[in-house]
């Protein structure tokens, strides 16, 4: 794939018509964007998303074209800014996020995509049952008791 220019968008192999191996994105002007591989047309394995200046932006890691095992977005200084963990697709372990100066700001804990710890304090499941409304696009969720 190119951009309307003629420079390298995206590179990849095709077999059958199904992406299989390696396949590089490209910023505009030609600086790496991200890596993925995939087999047959599925992403698997590790992902890779660089910035511009070739520092790498984040992480995440693939099985049967679901996010499983850690995703990890960094500060181009190389910190880490932000850390969710999945288990076929879900949420499954915890979410931290930092400063740019290291410092952890928040941190909770999910278990197939419930929320269960935020700081390290337990939370009971919610048994209030909720309804769900929509007001000017926005989702705003009510206690129903």
């Amino acid at each position: 794939m190119k951009y309307g220019n003629g420079e390298v968008k995206s590179r990849y192999t095709e077999i059958n018509h199904k992406k299989e191996g390696l396949m590089t994105d490209y910023y505009p002007g030609g600086q790496k964007m991200t890596e993925r591989m995939f087999k047959n047309d599925i992403q698997v394995d590790k992902t890779t998303a660089y910035y511009e200046s070739g520092k790498v932006r984040e992480v995440q890691y693939y099985k049967d074209g679901e996010l499983n095992g850690g995703d990890t977005v960094f500060y181009e200084n190389g910190n880490p800014q932000f850390l969710i963990t999945f288990s076929n697709g879900l949420k499954d372990g915890y979410v931290r996020k930092w400063g740019e100066d290291g410092n952890i700001i928040f941190e909770a804990k999910y278990a197939n995509e419930k929320l269960v710890e935020v700081k390290g304090e337990k939370i009971e499941p919610d048994s209030v049952p909720h309804q769900v409304i929509y007001t000017n696009g926005t989702k705003v969720e009510h206690a129903t008791k």
